[in-house]
């Protein structure tokens, strides 16, 4: 499952949508890859992310320390902390929250961050720089998840599934 969030009214921070939408648009029907963008809170995804083996996540964030539009690899590690508040809780959590009510959840997550300048004005558009980055961003995602995974899976003829894309 490829999973983008953000929230397309706050401009840039809509990119981890965007993302998602395009690389779900380059995908071949039947590629078995869910595509989900959502500016929903997390907690509501519990049942849309089980059953999947692979979570891919696509978001924007702002760490100050890298360039605008620079796509970033984020490690994933499972850690037992308490949300903020019942609306901002962590992937970390909802994997803990679908082993409790005993669903399949997935065993790999993966999550890519695009820094992004913090949002100051509503707009429902990307930065022009943004845009154009849709693309790069796209084919580098589905260059590092699913190529490279098929490579390492064994893959030496045509791949079927995810791996076919």
């Amino acid at each position: 499952m490829i999973l983008g969030l953000g929230n397309p009214i706050l401009g840039d921070d809509g990119i981890g949508c965007s993302v998602a939408d395009f690389i779900g648009d380059r995908l071949a029907t039947g590629s078995g890859v869910t595509v989900l963008s959502t500016s929903v809170s997390l907690i509501r995804l519990v049942d849309e992310i089980s059953g999947h083996h692979r979570l891919i996540i696509i978001d924007s964030i702002t760490t100050g320390q890298a360039e605008p539009g620079e796509l970033m690899e984020i490690e994933f590690r499972k850690r037992n902390t308490l949300p903020i508040s019942a609306h901002h809780y962590s992937i970390e959590q909802l994997q803990d929250i679908g082993d409790a009510l005993g669903l399949s959840m997935p065993e790999y997550v993966k999550i890519y961050g695009i820094e992004i300048i913090r949002p100051e004005v509503y707009e429902d558009c990307l930065s022009p720089a943004l845009e154009g980055l849709l693309p790069e961003f796209a084919e580098e995602i589905i260059n590092r998840e699913f190529l490279s995974n098929c490579m390492a899976e064994g893959y030496n003829t045509t791949p079927r599934g995810e791996c076919a894309v």
